[in-house]
């Protein structure tokens, strides 16, 4: 499988559960983003949501004592 990192993860090390195949029987952990506002924005910019930055991605955050996404 070919390793694919979204631009606001970069320069972030993620662990090699990242790319595994998710469990369909189990709920997903909450990303802490509006996905709906930032698939928007995305779609107005021009841009696929992989090619994002760190900065645009943080303007949709859910929660504001979020840890932010490192750049």
């Amino acid at each position: 499988m070919k390793e694919v990192k979204p631009n606001f993860y970069k320069e972030v090390q993620l662990t090699s559960s990242y790319y595994k195949q998710p469990n369909p029987y189990v709920n997903a952990p909450s990303c802490h983003v509006n996905l709906l506002k930032l698939s928007r924005y995305a779609k107005k910019s021009g841009k696929r949501l992989i090619d994002l930055s760190s900065e645009e991605v943080n303007n949709f955050a859910i929660y504001s004592d979020l840890q932010k996404v490192s750049k």
